[in-house]
């Protein structure tokens, strides 16, 4: 040991120190910039514009199976809510209805169709969920503005 220090005490080496509490509150910076600026759609790029209709109802069903057809006509189907939709055949979606009908209790069916498409492929997917059992199939839509509502603000 080295006693070159006051009263012949050995000499303290200090240790060079980085203080990180800066650091940390850039990481939290970041992280909060993060979640604000990040989306969470549900459709995952599926771009639709719903028809209007007066009456509508919320649904409120845990297990959903949402069939999507955009306004190329494209079918897409998404089991769950947070599940990325699929695109499919009309052959391919009926034989995954097919499985999860077999599921019990069967899955609700929703359509959400773009506004643009030909009236008959929604129809077709109609008819091929009634031909499979399905009782209830909820069409998607938004709720219409009333002209008397928009005036008054």
């Amino acid at each position: 040991m080295i006693h070159d220090g006051p009263f012949g005490k050995p000499i303290k080496k200090d240790f060079p120190l980085i203080n990180i509490t800066s650091l940390i509150d850039v990481m939290f910076l970041l992280l909060i910039f993060l979640i604000i600026t990040t989306t969470f759609n549900p459709h995952l790029g599926i771009s639709l514009q719903l028809p209007e209709a007066k009456s509508s109802n919320a649904v409120e069903d845990v297990q959903l199976c949402r069939i999507i057809v955009d306004s190329k006509g494209v079918i897409y189907i998404s089991e769950g809510e947070t599940k990325e939709p699929k695109s499919v055949t009309l052959e391919e979606l009926e034989s995954r209805l097919k499985e999860l009908k077999a599921k019990n209790p069967p899955p609700s069916l929703v359509l959400e169709s773009d506004a643009e498409v030909p009236f008959r492929t929604t129809v077709k997917i109609f008819d091929l969920a009634l031909q499979l059992g399905y009782s209830g199939l909820t069409i998607a839509t938004i709720p219409k503005n009333n002209e008397s509502s928009s005036l008054t603000n």
